[in-house]
């Protein structure tokens, strides 16, 4: 048994660690869920300072901290390539997900496990309170989360890391499921005490209050948002080689077809906002990103995107622009907006407000359903979407107005 004094060292080693977690991550603390994390740590600390001021002090109550989890958390948020923590994602109207480490764009999902190998094989094969979940549990409820949100189209990767170590025929199971495991493979134990266990149970799992949900909906990009320019769109197509097939928005066909794409942009308008796109057109084309883009890939369109697009360019396009349009028209397949089927759980829920608008749902949620690259000018309804926990696979280009029409009435400038 520990006397006082030992017991008070302990607490202020404790207290120390967490002070310094928190620290850690201030280096990373822009990253999504950090705060979160911090506030966790904090919660953990407070508890062992009223223990401090009381000096009076169980070993219980020290056992049972869980800053033991937080600490093997923060050791893996500081990676590099990590995108999100403590992440919360939703399987269904009332079931939820926390994710505790998101890296690799989204690719990889991460469970930190920190317990006793002994005390995880015995929860595994029953011997618990009722209730408990076992890491398997854990395990069956990630993947069927990952399956909800593909990354790429790809479920991501879903990674247990056992930072004590896990015995062999637990990690055989895990493997089996299709969880990487990672970490210390032990030989399987005798398990006589299952009240062995030296921490808590590595569970953030708890009910999220409503400021924490609003801030943990600030997604990591798991799906890929690509930027427009020529050496980005060229990686793009390296590392996604199985995208065959381009979902066209409103905003990617107008940039394709203005006239300040195709070889007019030597203009100051009346419209601010058209002259400050001609200016970046001449320091970053946009037409060439698309062209390069386009190649080789299938283009196609829902109904909603082209009917809106075409009534666009016969209200406000020019001569050349709706030329432009018809041999664009030649070039695109045009679907109905149901065409794939239903939308999944995520998507279909998302909300209309804001920067998501019906028509930009209707665009993107065709694209996802069949697991096609978006190609739009709309990062405002990307992250807007981001901040309902939805995301999209795109690629991003900036926006370009027509402007035949406004060519009459802007100066011409001379080079």
């Amino acid at each position: 048994m520990e006397n006082s004094e030992d017991l008070m060292t302990l607490l202020n080693e404790k207290v120390d660690f967490g002070d310094n977690l928190a620290l850690k991550l201030e280096a990373i603390k822009e990253v999504d869920g950090v705060k979160k994390l911090q506030r966790k740590i904090k919660q953990e600390t407070e508890f062992l300072r009223k223990l401090q001021k009381t000096k009076k002090v169980k070993i219980e109550q020290l056992s049972c901290s869980n800053l033991r989890h937080l600490g093997a958390m923060v050791d893996c948020a500081l990676r590099p390539g990590v995108i999100a923590v403590c992440k919360i994602f939703h399987i269904n109207e009332t079931a939820k997900q926390i994710i505790d480490v998101i890296s690799e764009e989204g690719k990889v999902w991460t469970k930190v496990i920190a317990r006793n190998p002994k005390s995880l094989s015995a929860l595994s094969a029953g011997n618990a309170s009722y209730g408990a979940r076992s890491i398997l549990d854990q395990a069956e409820d990630y993947m069927e989360c990952a399956k909800l949100y593909p990354c790429l189209y790809q479920p991501p990767k879903v990674v247990f890391e056992f930072m004590s170590g896990i015995e062999e025929s637990l990690a055989n199971k895990l493997k089996y499921l299709g969880v990487i495991v990672k970490g210390e493979t032990l030989p399987d134990f005798n398990h006589y005490d299952e009240d062995e266990d030296d921490d808590n149970d590595d569970s953030i799992e708890e009910e999220p209050s409503d400021d924490e949900c609003l801030y943990n909906s600030n997604i990591l990009e798991e799906e890929s948002v690509h930027k427009s320019s020529l050496t980005e769109v060229n990686q793009c197509i390296d590392e996604h080689p199985e995208i065959k097939t381009l979902n066209l928005d409103v905003t990617a066909m107008m940039a394709y077809v203005s006239n300040m794409t195709n070889g007019h942009c030597d203009y100051v308008f009346k419209q601010e906002v058209l002259t400050q796109q001609s200016a970046w057109e001449t320091e970053r084309p946009v037409k060439p990103v698309l062209e390069r883009l386009f190649k080789d890939k299938s283009l196609v369109c829902c109904s909603t995107a082209w009917d809106d697009f075409e009534k666009i360019v016969h209200n406000l396009g020019g001569p050349m622009e709706i030329k432009r349009t018809e041999e664009l028209k030649k070039m695109i397949r045009i679907l109905p907006d149901d065409f794939g089927g239903d939308d999944d759980y995520p998507r279909k829920n998302l909300k209309v407000r804001g920067h998501v608008r019906l028509r930009s749902k209707i665009i993107f949620n065709f694209g996802h359903r069949i697991k096609a690259l978006t190609v739009s000018a709309n990062e405002g309804f990307v992250r807007a979407a981001m901040q309902q926990g939805i995301t999209y696979a795109a690629f991003i280009h900036e926006s370009r107005a027509l402007t035949e029409g406004k060519e009459p009435t802007a100066t011409k400038i001379l080079l």
